[in-house]
């Protein structure tokens, strides 16, 4: 169960803070009215809200720019924002998202702006997200807000591919590459080693030749210990 901090006011009028421990924010709500205080603010915890991202999944671009596409539509027809949440939470098919959107929802009927609730999932939303929504609340534009984010996610998605797509190839062929010249050094550099040797024991034998016979030697004796230390560098890469 997650820490929340609360701020909130006495029946004196004197100002108090404090952690609860509860599901919900709606729950903290609770514990604070049976202890007649009126909450100021409540906010996730800072261990919990470490605990929950590293809980959370990252969340596709091009889901989130449907997202913010689909909750600009329902607001510009009129539909409430918590209603459009609750909308979007039932229709949502990724299991990450449906699980953040009913908790910001969740905030929103407990009296959280959208922004803030949002602001409790940095993994899912950006600090870029949370103040352009901030800014569509406070100035009344929250749909024109989040149909830009859609455009800049969506712009994101497709550069993001672009560049991608651009460095596949250049990958694919320095990988072909490689495998030529490895087979090259196991293969058929051995082959030519009896000439090889003639050659070094006349002292006719060129430098650039040593090192490619010493090199084809270290691949075919220490090829497991080569292959083991790409696949650790790939894991560490992970």
């Amino acid at each position: 169960m997650p820490d929340f901090q609360y701020v909130a006011r006495e029946l004196s009028g004197s100002q108090v803070t404090g952690v609860l421990s509860a599901g919900t924010e709606r729950e903290v709500l609770g514990q604070l009215s049976a202890r007649n205080l009126f909450p100021l603010e409540i906010r996730l915890a800072e261990s919990a809200k470490v605990q929950q991202a590293r809980r959370t999944r990252r969340v596709s671009g091009r889901v989130l720019a449907t997202f913010y596409t689909q909750l600009a539509d329902l607001l510009r027809a009129g539909v409430p924002l918590l209603r459009s949440l609750n909308t979007l939470e039932r229709q949502t098919r990724n299991v990450t998202l449906k699980t953040v959107v009913a908790d910001v929802r969740d905030a929103v009927a407990d009296g959280t702006r959208l922004a803030e609730a949002m602001r409790q999932h940095p993994v899912v939303f950006s600090d870029l997200v949370v103040s352009m929504v901030r800014a569509g609340e406070e100035g009344s534009f929250l749909e024109d807000s989040l149909a830009r984010l859609a455009e800049f996610t969506e712009h994101q998605e497709d550069l993001k591919g672009r560049v991608v797509g651009a460095m596949i190839y250049p990958a694919i062929l320095m990988v072909l590459g490689s495998v030529v010249v490895a087979a090259m050094m196991i293969y058929f550099v051995p082959q030519f080693e009896p000439m090889f040797e003639r050659m070094r024991e006349e002292g006719d034998l060129p430098w650039a030749t040593t090192a490619l016979v010493a090199f084809s030697d270290i691949l075919r004796n220490y090829y497991w210990l080569i292959l083991a230390g790409l696949v650790a560098a790939g894991l560490g890469a992970q």
